[in-house]
């Protein structure tokens, strides 16, 4: 592939990434707790779907891999938060990340430059989203607090999958290949032989977007997706889960960790406009409460916390010089999108 990645592979990419290491994390997800008779202690396990998390990223992460290092000490605890809301918790590392809308702005003006290679090259009718990608409408993150009147009346949150918005049929055919090769870059010419740019009209897009500075040195969201990672596999937060799970069974649930709870085959990929079942909905509920009785949510943001810290303190400066080039960036997105 193209070194120069157009920002819509590198989401998809992320996403992928994402997607992957939780159900690392959670070991076996729901598939596995089923086929221990996990869930309820009754019922036979269906087939295992494959929901897909998403993280959104500014850059690409420099390998599929987001296993943090295990060479390092797990840093010292510090205060644990009784979390009894879905109240934002301050982190060390807010004052040095990108936003959600700064980041959407950047794909809005990419996408418009983008749309204009392609119709340099004769794709007239190319409009912006023609190729549509993940979005995100705010900030999650991979373990949060769940209030037990929604899980009692609602179930679990939908799956993050919503966020990958759905192709429709007429959308579909009205791309031609030999525009999507324009636009990924997969040909060197189009088939009327005008030469497309190195990495197609995508990273054209992003090259006409972002000048000289490509890449940020270091990526704030891939460190705090990286700190979260790492706050679940702690020690500490496996105790933790040990007994949540020693919680739930006295309830009548056999999973491991709430993640599997969340992902269980049998809801995993049910989606905002699908109400929850009786069973779902009774499941959250004794997740609720056993996460409340241990302050589940507490012990992780405080690893949370001391992840983000250590991070920071080994990033400083490299994260300010990122913070300087990512508000270049926009100061052009914005350019770009008053122009049009």
């Amino acid at each position: 592939m193209n070194d120069d990645h157009s920002r819509r592979r590198r989401r998809l990419l992320a996403a992928a990434t994402v997607g992957a290491a939780l159900f690392a994390i959670s070991g076996l997800a729901a598939a596995s707790a089923m086929a221990d008779g996990g869930g309820p202690a009754a019922g036979n396990p269906p087939p295992s779907p494959s929901p897909s998390p998403t993280m959104q990223f500014t850059e690409t992460p420099p390998s599929p891999d987001p296993e943090p290092s295990t060479s390092e000490s797990p840093p010292p605890l510090g205060t644990i938060p009784e979390v009894t809301s879905t109240a934002p918790i301050a982190m060390p590392l807010d004052s040095v990340m990108t936003s959600l809308s700064d980041v959407d702005l950047l794909e809005t003006a990419g996408e418009l430059k983008a749309r204009d290679c392609m119709r340099s090259l004769g794709f007239t009718t190319w409009t912006t989203g023609a190729i549509p990608g993940p979005s995100a409408d705010k900030d999650s993150d991979l373990f949060d607090y769940l209030p037990s009147a929604d899980a009692t009346q609602s179930g679990y949150p939908p799956a993050l999958s919503d966020k990958f918005p759905a192709l429709d049929a007429s959308s579909q055919t009205a791309v031609s290949e030999d525009a999507v090769r324009a636009y990924t870059g997969t040909e060197a010419t189009t088939a009327s032989g005008a030469a497309v740019p190195d990495g197609g009209c995508e990273a054209e897009g992003d090259r006409q977007l972002k000048g000289a500075a490509a890449e940020l040195p270091v990526d704030p969201r891939l460190l705090l997706v990286e700190a979260q990672f790492s706050a679940l596999r702690d020690d500490r937060m496996q105790q933790a889960f040990a007994t949540w799970s020693a919680c739930m069974a006295k309830r009548g649930y056999r999973y491991d960790d709430p993640l599997s709870a969340h992902l269980d085959p049998r809801w995993a990929e049910r989606t905002s406009d699908t109400p929850a079942g009786a069973e779902e909905k009774a499941t959250a509920a004794a997740d609720a409460a056993c996460q409340q009785e241990g302050n589940l949510v507490g012990m992780y943001k405080a690893l949370e916390t001391a992840y983000q810290k250590r991070l920071l303190d080994e990033n400083r400066t490299q994260l300010t010089t990122a913070l300087s080039i990512f508000n270049t960036w926009v100061s052009n997105a914005r350019a770009i999108v008053a122009a049009n």
